[in-house]
């Protein structure tokens, strides 16, 4: 038998609650949070759990923003709130984003879904994640696909190779190649993008 602690909001719902934790957070209250039983940590989760509801009700625009405020804030290797040595290697983060896609497919057009993968592209880093572009391959339309494509080929043109947030650009074009079997593009991205793919990478189709 397991004894599962159970968590109320505190505040008057589910993003406010959010909004608290991740002040409560910025001002050290989880540092060393492994040293002091992980309440951190098992608040996120119990979060993560409240959003999931969210987003099984089909309340997509609170699952949206609630997603975004935590997953935002946890990929930010540039501040450690809970000095965990990899926390997102903790949580399922493959479900949680194809979740919050799936959140924005359904409420963005495609040209607000853009901005969006952009801003994740400059918060996520060093991280890759296989669920954002499965879950855009798969739940973009023909027309809807085809012109998120279009934006992508037009943002990578002018990437740099110092640009490393932006790299996933190109990854996102050679993973649309993939998902075909298309060898021969996923060849002619390698030779157009050397800077940022290496040629002898090995890319399975």
């Amino acid at each position: 038998m397991k004894i599962i602690k159970t968590y109320k909001l505190s505040e008057q719902n589910l993003e406010k609650d959010i909004d608290q934790f991740i002040r409560n957070a910025k001002t050290g209250e989880y540092q060393y949070d492994y040293k002091y039983g992980m309440e951190g940590l098992k608040l996120i989760k119990a979060y993560f759990r409240m959003i999931e509801e969210e987003y099984k009700k089909q309340n997509y625009q609170i699952a949206r923003a609630c997603y975004k405020k935590m997953m935002f804030l946890l990929l930010q290797s540039e501040y450690n709130y809970f000095n965990y040595e990899d926390i997102v290697g903790k949580l399922n983060f493959e479900k949680f984003l194809a979740n919050y896609f799936i959140c924005l497919i359904k409420q963005c057009n495609v040209e607000e879904l853009f901005m969006e993968y952009l801003e994740y592209l400059k918060i996520k880093e060093d991280y890759y994640f296989e669920s954002v572009h499965e879950t855009i391959f798969a739940n973009l339309g023909g027309e809807s696909l085809a012109f998120f494509v279009n934006l992508v080929e037009k943002k990578a043109e002018t990437i740099k190779e110092e640009d490393y947030a932006m790299h996933d650009l190109i990854y996102f074009l050679i993973d649309l190649a993939k998902s075909k079997k298309d060898k021969a593009g996923i060849d002619q991205l390698c030779s157009k993008y050397p800077q940022i793919v290496d040629e002898d990478e090995p890319f399975e189709v």
